[in-house]
């Protein structure tokens, strides 16, 4: 008999146990009050955190600046060969010509425009004519510029005689048309009056 209530005994004592054990395991899942076990946002959930990439970004155009128009017209056509005969049978197209850096007609050229020279094969004096269409800005300073000279009638919308060096100058300006003529010959605007005019002629 004592055997048989040392073996229940035995039984109770290791129930007991596994109980205690269970519930020790129990409580160690419980989460203790005012903690929650729903973890915190990663850096990686913040929008801030996922910009949109650069190379999807489309920059703003930059307005490309704006271009002479150009105005290419031949020579002979700006200046037909009777009018300059008219002028001086001794003057010929100079079909070499390069403007010399810095004069009217290497701006010309530099706004897309016409330049040309003839030349007189006896003296070996020139006169040379340049035309363009500047951007409005250009053109604007241009007739500022010309307007420091002295005034010449019945040529364009305006004109302009000045001197430099012994050479005389008419600038003259017909709506968007810049039109240039350089000469020792051209003692005043009246002198190139008769180029000029078959000059505006050929503008269209």
């Amino acid at each position: 008999m004592n055997t048989i209530a040392d073996s229940r005994l035995r039984s109770t004592v290791i129930v007991v146990a596994l109980a205690a054990t269970v519930a020790l395991g129990l409580a160690a899942c419980v989460p203790e009050p005012g903690t929650s076990k729903t973890s915190s946002p990663t850096a990686t959930d913040s929008p801030s955190a996922n910009p949109v990439p650069s190379s999807t970004i489309s920059p703003t155009p930059t307005p490309s600046a704006a271009a002479a128009t150009a105005t290419k017209i031949p020579c002979g056509t700006l200046i037909s060969a009777q009018a300059v005969y008219d002028f001086n049978p001794n003057f010929g197209l100079d079909s070499g010509f390069s403007p010399k850096s810095g004069t009217a007609a290497a701006k010309a050229v530099a706004d897309n425009g016409t330049a040309c020279n003839w030349l007189n094969q006896t003296s070996g004096d020139t006169f040379a004519f340049a035309v363009a269409r500047p951007v409005a800005a250009e053109l604007a300073s241009l007739k500022t510029t010309a307007a420091t000279g002295t005034p010449a009638s019945g040529l364009g919308d305006a004109a302009y005689f000045s001197t430099s060096g012994g050479v005389g100058r008419v600038d003259v300006f017909r709506g968007a048309y810049w039109l240039v003529a350089t000469s020792v010959y051209f003692g005043s605007a009246a002198d190139a009056s008769t180029l000029v005019t078959t000059a505006l002629a050929a503008l269209k």
